[in-house]
């Protein structure tokens, strides 16, 4: 890197201080793109750090700068950017990973089969996990279904079966733990 290009690049890293962020509310615009270019690198760093891919970091944390320079208005006390800018940063990543999720569980079940070998081993496998789902409680079946398919959180599930959320994890922990020794157990029979 050139001397030059690095004098220009320190010249453009603004720090973000109460005065800058005074004037971005007030709708200073080269306040509000010092604001967005220093918001922007710190959030792609710090979404990168998570593990996010590159793109999926860049995009994110637009967005995010988006949301931090249109509710920049909103913000009642500059001194406050700084945790204000986290909170939102940290939220768009938490909608991000919840989307992920519920995508997640849209996909099928099972994968299409490649061939007549696949098949077999796919039926194999679901009837064995028929099987060791038959072995348990209808109330071991509903928490595993409410929690597992359904993909409802503690919560949900505690009010769908009448029960306190710490109740609820406990009750799907040991229906989980009851259906695993069921399957190897009728694994290690058909072995």
């Amino acid at each position: 890197m050139t001397q030059r290009v690095a004098d220009r690049l320190e010249r453009t890293q603004i720090e973000i201080t109460d005065l800058v962020v005074a004037a971005a509310r007030r709708g200073d615009h080269a306040s509000i793109g010092a604001i967005g270019a220093a918001s922007f690198r710190r959030i792609v760093a710090f979404y990168r750090y998570t593990g996010v891919s590159p793109d999926v970091a860049e995009d994110l944390a637009a967005d995010a700068v988006e949301s931090i320079i249109t509710r920049l208005p909103t913000l009642r006390k500059a001194s406050a950017f700084d945790a204000w800018m986290w909170t939102i940063a940290r939220n768009r990543l938490r909608d991000h990973w919840r989307h992920r999720k519920v995508e997640g569980a849209r996909e099928p079940a099972t994968p299409t089969p490649d061939g007549p070998e696949d098949l077999a081993i796919i039926h194999d496998e679901h009837q064995r996990v028929r099987k060791a789902l038959a072995t348990l409680t209808l109330r071991d079946q509903e928490l595993l279904w409410l929690r597992e398919v359904i993909g409802l959180d503690y919560r949900a599930v505690a009010e769908r079966v009448e029960c306190s959320p710490a109740t609820a994890r406990v009750a799907c922990h040991r229906a989980r733990t009851r259906l695993h020794r069921a399957y190897e157990q009728y694994a290690d029979r058909i072995n």
